[in-house]
């Protein structure tokens, strides 16, 4: 018999499509509520927020999580993972924290229970609850006001006023997708190699950005070998979309007969033409203004026809060709046919975002330090560190974003919140020791 092979399945998270746990909440106070994420209860808080403890009962209970748990179930385990997310180590520092440190415990995450243990939880339990959990969140993330989402105008450069303005109308119906990458230990990961020769092994998160503002409305986790195409249509969602919006994303999603789709469905989109797709130049528009607010110098804008036979496209396209802020030269793909040319320099430019999310996902929320290898183990690390990042947009509240910033207060408010329990718990003994005395008893002896 063959030796079969796992593989990392295809997750798609639609938060849109998620009941709510309590409709009559006014979503736009759900930022300031999470400012209770500096207090004594600080992680159950803001969880309950986003996802009320009724509702991650009912979500750990139709998953079946807990059906043959012994030790570990969702709702400790789901926090414990929290916490770990914002202070960091290896699945032998996750299963010490757990056993002993007071700030796990503080939090309602403490158990001991083996390294093996994790590991096995790990790799053999769904992490679909998780998944659910991180529906839920962005759906909070989603409903929060336009003002205290992340700021639009930073990737825009020198952008006026009045072209942030303007650029905003398309931004609240963008879309912004892209792929990284998460290598893997090859000589642990087998299923997931990438390449033989090189011994390099890793898996795809594929994100959405909904409306350019860091909610996120689409994850897939994919394997780490291949182009993007595969998964381009599953990105769009055509079927359930509504006409009128703008997909911005990049070369690895090249299909022109997904680009006609789009055009098809009433949607546009921008990209970087690929190398292979085949040009032919319908007309040439004159420069008005080679440079640009952000620092684009622009050489051309064209309309032009996409590929031959039966790969070409029945739609006419806009052709921008420039060199960015970064010095390198870029042609540009639209289907805004009359769009000003520093419009979709603009464009362009803010799809810089989603490389921004990516870089908080790496190198803050430390999605690059694995406590799992299995396809459903990585498949949940990476739903706990998209909840953790929805988590800080929720308690973010305006203003200049910067994660980093956001976790160190979150990493002191985590010592906070044990520093007051500590405090809550010795006024309790306190008042406990009096009440006793007030009743003529004897003091009892403090144990452990």
């Amino acid at each position: 018999m063959p030796k079969q092979t796992a593989s990392i399945s295809t997750e798609i998270i639609r938060p849109a499509t998620r009941p709510t746990p309590n409709k009559t909440a006014k979503r736009g106070k759900v930022a300031g509520a999470l400012k209770a994420f500096v207090g004594p209860r600080t992680l159950r808080q803001a969880l309950d927020q986003a996802v009320s403890p009724r509702r991650r009962q009912e979500i750990a209970e139709q998953s079946g999580y807990d059906a043959q748990a012994q030790k570990l179930t969702f709702e400790p385990y789901l926090r414990a993972l929290l916490v770990r997310q914002i202070e960091g180590g290896s699945l032998h520092d996750l299963q010490e924290g757990m056993a002993h440190d007071p700030v796990y415990e503080a939090h309602g995450a403490r158990l001991e229970i083996s390294v093996p243990g994790l590991s096995k939880v790990n790799a053999q339990r769904s992490p679909q609850p998780f998944w659910d959990v991180l529906a839920e969140v962005m759906a909070a993330v989603d409903a929060l006001p336009q003002a205290v989402r992340i700021g639009r105008g930073q990737p825009l450069g020198t952008a006026t006023s009045k072209q942030l303005r303007e650029i905003s109308q398309l931004l609240e119906r963008t879309h912004i997708f892209d792929g990284t990458t998460v290598e893997l230990p090859p000589q642990i990961a087998q299923w997931a190699r990438t390449s033989t020769k090189q011994e390099r092994a890793g898996i795809k998160v594929q994100l959405r950005l909904r409306a350019g503002y860091g909610g996120l409305d689409r994850v897939m986790v994919t394997g780490g070998k291949g182009n993007d195409n595969p998964y381009f249509r599953a990105l769009l969602d055509l079927e359930t979309a509504t006409s009128g919006q703008v997909y911005l994303f990049d070369t690895g999603y090249s299909k022109l007969a997904t680009y006609d789709a789009i055009r098809a469905h009433g949607s546009e989109l921008v990209s970087i033409l690929h190398e292979r797709i085949t040009v032919e130049v319908v007309e040439e528009r004159a420069v008005v203004t080679p440079g640009t607010a952000q620092g684009y110098t622009i050489h051309s804008d064209q309309i032009v026809s996409l590929g031959t036979g039966k790969t070409r496209s029945q739609y006419q396209w806009r052709l921008i060709d420039a060199t960015d802020t970064q010095g390198q030269r870029r042609t540009i793909v639209s289907s805004l046919l009359e769009e000003p040319a520093e419009r979709l320099t603009q464009l362009r430019a803010y799809r810089w975002t989603i490389e921004i999310v990516f870089r908080w996902l790496k190198r803050v929320l430390q999605l690059d330090t694995l406590i799992s290898v299995s396809p459903g183990g990585i498949q949940m690390q990476v739903a706990v560190a998209l909840i953790t990042y929805g988590v800080l947009l929720l308690y973010h509240a305006g203003g200049a974003l910067s994660v980093k910033a956001l976790q160190r207060r979150v990493k002191q408010a985590l010592h906070e919140a044990l520093f007051a329990a500590g405090v809550a718990e010795g006024e309790r003994r306190a008042q406990a020791r009096q009440t006793r005395r007030d009743a003529g008893l004897p003091l009892l002896r403090a144990t452990g």
